[in-house]
């Protein structure tokens, strides 16, 4: 089995005011690659709702050696590697017009039951994936843990009907946008070279309130949602090199 191969163009609705492609953009159009791989290779939300399953990204990784410039396009490869019971791990490479590549991605899904929203044994998709999967590693270190951040909350946020995505809990880029809101502007303004994990522990959905935590050191800043009962919901980090 080979790779799948996408085409992408930064338009303008994916640039912030660097005329850049934003971070949380670059995360929408990977990810969007990975729900139309999955669902041309038969296994997309589409197919699983017959059983009342879906998808949940539990972690993510994305690396970028630079952030590709409004009407620029490049060539995104997408493979899944390998599965357990409870996760299956996609991977992503990003290529310039030049044969570059100048971003790397790593995620790992679990399937949902949506009545339960507890997570169902992934060799219920064996066959879908063993038909599926590509033996090449991935392109970059996997997501990494991210430990517990101690800070003072940043930022109260009532999640709203704009948040919430298919599967009726906050967006991922949501979570994105929001943790960047917090940082010196002059952070997104000199961003290039990166490293950004995400763990998400659990769902927030309409009408929850959370809490923003933030910390940095050095470099690296690290971000973590909670809700009003104190439970961990998100957790990232943001590299700068």
């Amino acid at each position: 089995m080979e790779k799948s191969v996408f085409r992408y163009k930064i338009g303008p609705q994916h640039v912030d005011f660097t005329s850049r492609v934003s971070v949380s953009s670059m995360c929408d159009l990977v990810l969007h690659a990975a729900g139309e791989d999955a669902h041309k290779r038969g296994f997309g939300i589409d197919a699983l709702a017959g059983n009342n399953y879906g998808w949940v990204l539990s972690r993510m990784c994305l690396e970028m050696d630079y952030l590709p410039e409004e009407y620029s396009e490049f060539t995104l490869y997408t493979w899944i590697s390998d599965y357990n019971r409870l996760s299956s791990t996609r991977n992503f490479t990003l290529v310039n017009d030049k044969g570059e590549e100048f971003g790397r991605a790593v995620s790992q899904w679990c399937m949902i039951d949506y009545a339960t929203r507890m997570p169902v044994d992934m060799n219920t998709m064996a066959k879908a994936h063993e038909g599926n999967m590509v033996d090449s590693p991935s392109p970059c270190e996997r997501p990494r843990r991210i430990g517990v951040v101690t800070s003072e909350p940043v930022k109260e946020h009532r999640v709203v009907y704009s948040d919430i995505d298919f599967n009726r809990h906050m967006n991922t880029m949501r979570y994105i946008d929001m943790i960047f809101d917090t940082l010196p502007i002059e952070v997104p303004e000199h961003l290039s070279a990166f490293r950004f994990d995400m763990n998400f522990m659990k769902e927030s959905r309409y009408g929850d309130h959370l809490t923003l935590m933030a910390q940095s050191e050095g470099n690296t800043y690290q971000f973590a949602y909670r809700n009003d009962s104190g439970e961990a919901l998100c957790r990232m980090a943001l590299e700068v090199r």
